[in-house]
């Protein structure tokens, strides 16, 4: 069985290093600064719809500018101003030695999830690591590895409506996490199968649902 995991707001909390970046490249493009508080809502979705939304323009010059300032700053040290939720790395080692193939799908380009995993050094857990960068969307990268997995069941969690929509439109079963940044609402409404308020509950979940359906294979 495969299961696909958001990154920010699912296995990590990246508001301080997400906040910062933005808050630089506002600067760069001499701007006002944002609250952190005021910032929260842009932990999941991609960049350019970030950007577009914060700079309330559809200018894609302007856009690519602010992303390119963002990430000036994030690759350097926002991206390890960065906290894994508490027994996320138990919930991952519980899952890999169960047998379950571990995937992340993310809005963050491949490298950057690549060296976030690697910073909290949990990539090992991974079958596969994706981001989609400015050119693909989230449902690109699922269809991606459901090929990978020759088309079994993939079960999608995060903590954003994006994640359960992309998984929706993918088939995928949805399981949302309340410890991100969407509320039960968001979850709910944007089509989530089950909702889980811990780490160790999802743990619980999954292994259930392993347990009623064969073991993973």
């Amino acid at each position: 069985m495969a299961i696909v995991f958001d990154l920010d707001g699912t296995l990590s909390d990246p508001l301080t290093g997400v906040a910062a970046s933005l808050n630089y490249a506002l600067d760069r493009l001499d701007m006002e600064r944002k609250d952190e508080s005021d910032l929260k809502k842009y932990i999941g979705p991609p960049l350019p719809d970030i950007f577009s939304d914060l700079l309330a323009t559809k200018d894609e010059i302007r856009i690519n500018q602010a992303i390119s300032f963002f990430r000036e700053r994030y690759f350097k040290v926002g991206y390890r101003e960065n906290l894994l939720y508490p027994g996320i790395s138990d919930l991952l080692k519980s899952l890999w030695e169960g047998g379950f193939r571990l995937y992340i799908a993310t809005a963050k380009k491949e490298t950057t999830a690549e060296a976030v995993a690697d910073y909290f050094s949990i990539s090992h857990f991974f079958t596969g690591i994706s981001g989609c960068g400015l050119k693909k969307k989230k449902i690109d990268l699922l269809n991606d590895i459901r090929r990978r997995e020759n088309g079994n069941p993939l079960t999608m969690i995060g903590d954003r409506y994006l994640d359960m929509e992309a998984g929706k439109a993918a088939h995928c079963r949805c399981i949302g996490v309340l410890w991100g940044y969407g509320g039960r609402k968001e979850l709910l409404d944007a089509g989530a199968d089950a909702l889980c308020n811990s780490p160790m509950a999802l743990n619980r979940m999954l292994l259930e649902k392993y347990q009623s359906d064969g073991p993973p294979g």
